[in-house]
């Protein structure tokens, strides 16, 4: 009987030895958990705003672009609508002025095309990144 009760005291004592350390142990590990958890969320975050970021310099970039082009096109229909060329001027002369407006207008006109396709582009990747991104993380979670 005494032996029975000496190893009920000893089981005890070897059951609570450690149970402290344990459950230090354990919230811890709860602790850093939660804090990983939130370092991720706040780390896609960044990602997000840094895409973001980007996405805006390119459209700002590109709504410029589109402004300049089409002012400078608007100037440049007014020269070729408008322009004349006064006084005694040989034909091929005239020709030449007129192709090298008419090859300037072409270019602008794609200037403004193009950065009108940049700037919607730039967008909708920026869209596509942040949506890839966001079913990433709910896949990984």
């Amino acid at each position: 009987m005494v032996a029975l009760e000496a190893l009920g005291l000893a089981s005890a004592e070897i059951f609570s030895y450690n149970r402290e350390n344990f459950q230090f142990d354990n919230d811890q590990r709860i602790h850093r958990d939660v804090q990983r958890v939130n370092m991720q969320i706040e780390r896609f975050n960044l990602f997000r705003e840094d895409i973001e970021d980007l996405v805006n310099l390119t459209v700002a970039k590109m709504d410029m672009y589109h402004l300049v082009s089409a002012v400078v096109l608007g100037f440049t229909t007014s020269i070729f609508t408008e322009g004349r060329v006064t006084g005694e001027a040989p034909p091929c002369f005239i020709a030449i002025y007129f192709m090298t407006i008419a090859c300037g207008w072409i270019f602008l006109l794609l200037t403004a095309w193009l950065s009108m396709y940049a700037s919607v582009a730039s967008h909708s990747l920026g869209v596509r990144l942040r949506t890839l991104r966001a079913i990433a993380d709910s896949k990984s979670a």
